[in-house]
């Protein structure tokens, strides 16, 4: 039987926040998900089916049954994370990297603001500019409501801290032109081959 103490120690290992003291700069949100990998589907269902409004960074407002019929990379974010979500952002471009032209004109990178109420469209504008997000990265935040439907059908864990940061699952979730989500990601990568390989399967069968 597991005392307290060892209970304690357990839970506190399976979220490490991604808080804005500078102190915490280095530290990874979650860095115990990072060999997860978890291929295949997970429900089946459209994510096209939500009856969701999204406002992107141009300031544009969208549904996701506007991304139909192309491959989606997708990742929930907050921008004023400092570590965590710049290193999903980066797997991301390296998986836009290993792309070729033809093959990304069927593909389309989205992030999902966990953080509506500071993830402004200038502040979204800013991030992707920051971090050089070509016009095929669509931001995206929502109500607060839709938000969480969103972290609760992509299975990633959400929690508000006080100090406005978040503590959160790091996934990358690959749907299909029906958006259905095919592959999952946990966690950061050294080695992207197997996100790309997954894009290109998915467009295969297109």
């Amino acid at each position: 039987m597991k005392t307290p103490v060892t209970l304690f120690f357990i839970l506190s290992m399976l979220l490490t926040s991604c808080r804005e003291d500078p102190e915490e700069k280095s530290k990874a949100c979650c860095s115990k998900e990072t060999a997860e990998k978890v291929p295949g589907e997970r429900s089946g269902e459209s994510l096209f089916h939500l009856d969701q409004e999204w406002t992107t960074q141009r300031g544009k407002t969208l549904r996701l049954e506007q991304f139909r019929d192309r491959i989606v990379v997708a990742a929930m974010i907050f921008t004023h994370c400092e570590s965590a979500c710049p290193r999903i952002v980066s797997d991301m471009k390296r998986i836009e990297a290993s792309l070729s032209e033809e093959e990304l004109r069927k593909v389309c990178f989205l992030l999902l603001s966990m953080d509506p109420e500071r993830d402004s469209p200038a502040r979204m504008n800013a991030f992707a500019l920051e971090h050089g997000l070509g016009p095929d990265w669509t931001l995206m935040r929502s109500s607060a409501s839709s938000t969480m439907e969103m972290a609760n059908v992509l299975g990633v864990r959400v929690q508000k801290l006080e100090d406005g940061g978040f503590d959160h699952s790091n996934v990358i979730h690959i749907l299909d032109g029906e958006g259905v989500i095919r592959y999952q990601h946990h966690g950061f990568s050294e080695d992207t081959e197997p996100l790309v390989l997954a894009v290109r399967e998915f467009l295969d069968s297109e």
